[in-house]
């Protein structure tokens, strides 16, 4: 499992470099000067990328939430997954898993517990 792992981060740091890469060659051919132009025979394109996302950080916030999820049981990770990630109810992941309230408030509880011992 943790070849698994560290394959993965090799392959989040490899995409991450690679997207650093592109965005360094897209920022310098918008940068450059176009033809003429009707006001100063000179217009500078400038557009903006959209959405300057840090894939590194996103990998490495979806590995370290599998990575802590999976210390968890299955019921814990269901119940972790609909309360906080999903951000659905006690009552109503109660209701889907065909449990009381309070248990699934315990179940959260310790859950979290663990959590917090693995970090």
């Amino acid at each position: 499992m943790s070849w698994f792992l560290t394959g993965l981060r090799r392959e989040a740091i490899r995409l991450s470099k690679m997207h650093k890469r592109l965005q360094k060659h897209e920022l310098l051919i918008l940068n450059k000067r176009m033809g003429n132009d009707a006001d100063d025979g000179q217009a500078e394109l400038l557009d903006a990328i959209a959405s300057p996302s840090d894939t590194f950080a996103e990998v490495e916030d979806r590995l370290f939430l599998q990575e802590t999820l999976a210390a968890l049981t299955p019921l814990q990770r269901e119940v972790i997954e609909e309360t906080i990630l999903n951000g659905n109810t006690e009552k109503e992941v109660s209701m889907d898993l065909g449990i009381s309230q309070p248990a699934v408030h315990w179940i959260k509880v310790r859950a979290l517990k663990r959590i917090r011992m693995c970090i």
